[in-house]
C-alpha cells in the first residue's frame, strides 16, 4: 500500500532534499513554454532557500513524488501568489488529498488570488482539474 504525505519545506530542508527535488523542478520549468524562458530549477532553489518561495513536496512511501513552488506577490494592493512550479508523479492523487489544505494555508496567509502563468495546454489542466478561472491570456513579444 502506498503511503502519501505532504510537507512544506524549510529552507534547510530544501537544501537537504535538493538532489531529489531538482529534477522535478526542471521538469516543471521545461514543461511550461512560458516559464522556461524566465525561470529554471536553480532560480527556484535560490528563492526557496532565501524564503521567497514556499515549497510543498508530496511524498510517496517517504520519497519525493511531486512538487509545488509558490511565490507571494502584491498586485494593485491585493496579496496574491504565483504557482512557480507544479510537477511530479501522482499529482492528481496528491491534489485530491492535499489541495484544499494548501488553499486554506494560502487563505490563512491573507492571499486573495492564486495565479499560474501557463500556455493553453497547461491552462486547461489548471482550470479543469485545479479550479482556476481563466482570467487572461499572457502574450509576449521578444525584442
Amino acid at each position: 500500500m502506498t503511503t502519501m504525505s505532504i510537507e512544506m519545506l524549510s529552507p534547510e530542508r530544501v537544501t537537504e532534499l535538493w538532489p531529489m527535488l531538482e529534477p522535478h523542478f526542471e521538469a516543471a520549468c521545461n514543461g511550461n513554454e512560458i516559464a522556461k524562458d524566465d525561470i529554471n530549477a536553480k532560480d527556484i532553489y535560490v528563492l526557496a532557500v532565501t524564503g521567497l518561495v514556499a515549497v510543498f513536496v508530496g511524498f510517496e512511501n517517504g520519497e519525493p513524488a511531486c512538487i509545488m513552488g509558490i511565490q507571494f506577490n502584491t498586485m494593485n494592493g491585493k496579496r496574491g501568489a504565483d504557482v512557480m512550479a507544479l510537477a511530479g508523479r501522482g499529482l492528481m492523487r496528491f491534489k485530491a488529498a492535499y489541495w484544499d489544505i494548501i488553499l486554506e494555508w494560502l487563505r490563512a496567509n491573507k492571499v486573495e488570488f492564486l495565479d499560474a502563468y501557463a500556455p493553453e495546454r497547461l491552462a486547461k489542466i489548471y482550470t479543469n482539474r485545479f479550479g482556476f478561472n481563466k482570467s487572461c491570456s499572457y502574450v509576449r513579444m521578444t525584442l
